[in-house]
């Protein structure tokens, strides 16, 4: 009898364990999908959106757009007492300290150890006397300080508007313009080009050229810039409605599978006389 019972539960549950996959298979069909309409979007397409021209780049679900600043400004200060390179050479960055300063002074760096090797009357190296670098001549080993010793710098005057030509930290020598001049630095601009990108991704919302679109993926190579934001929102709410009640019927299934399996275990057990 308990056997016999067992079956019929156990009969009871597959059936609903089967009808729930059955329904699963139905309405798998039955899908909401995405449907907005917009500017359709490959890789390597070159779209036109608004007044710029974009390159773009769609694999695997995500992509983006690129697109080259050709007007962009850059900008470089040189610090006072910092070191430059001019005309191929060394320069220290000289500033006045006064309100009303609108100009900058390049004064000429000396290669102290090439001047020195290159006269026989001088040692190769300085030494220090008193706290100052000093020049020491081989025939009497007599001192003379450096700063006499050495050729009367070259200076150069830079003022604000003026060009001025500046390596970069890539090493790429631009022409600036000299844009402002304070106590403490002066400050360069120049014109280069500049890579932007704008990454896309399924339901991401970008803004180009003042208009916000909507991404949307229809396939893994295609993407969908749409205006149709509340479209999207609306059909978005429907999947996720959709995914819910899918998944409560997988529930329902994965139950009754193993309320049948524990039945017909139970129903085998020994039973004591």
């Amino acid at each position: 009898m308990q056997r016999r019972a067992a079956a019929v539960y156990f009969a009871f549950f597959l059936a609903i364990a089967a009808g729930s996959v059955g329904y699963i298979t139905v309405v798998d069909a039955q899908r909401p999908e995405i449907d907005v309409q917009g500017q359709e979007i490959s890789d390597g397409d070159t779209p036109r959106i608004g007044d710029r021209v974009y390159v773009a780049s769609v694999s695997e679900g995500s992509g983006e757009l690129a697109w080259t600043n050709q007007s962009a400004r850059a900008s470089a200060s040189l610090e006072n007492n910092s070191t430059t390179a001019y005309n191929n050479q060394s320069w220290t960055v000289v500033i006045e300290n006064r309100s009303d300063v609108s100009e900058f002074t390049l004064r000429e760096q000396f290669n102290v150890s090439a001047i020195l090797a290159a006269d026989s009357a001088v040692e190769n190296e300085t030494v220090t006397y008193q706290g100052e670098r000093q020049v020491v001549y081989r025939e009497n080993e007599s001192l003379e300080p450096l700063a006499a010793y050495l050729p009367e710098p070259e200076t150069q005057t830079v003022a604000e508007g003026d060009t001025f030509p500046y390596v970069t930290e890539e090493d790429e020598q631009v022409d600036t313009t000299v844009a402002n001049v304070t106590t403490s630095a002066v400050e360069l601009t120049w014109e280069t080009s500049e890579e932007n990108t704008i990454s896309l991704s399924e339901g991401g919302n970008v803004t180009i050229d003042d208009t916000q679109y909507i991404v949307h993926f229809p396939d893994n190579s295609t993407a969908i810039l749409s205006q149709d934001v509340d479209g999207y929102l609306e059909d978005s709410a429907r999947q996720e409605y959709f995914s819910e009640r899918k998944s409560g019927i997988w529930g329902v299934f994965i139950v009754s599978f193993l309320s049948a399996i524990v039945l017909l275990g139970a129903a085998y057990l020994p039973v004591k006389d």
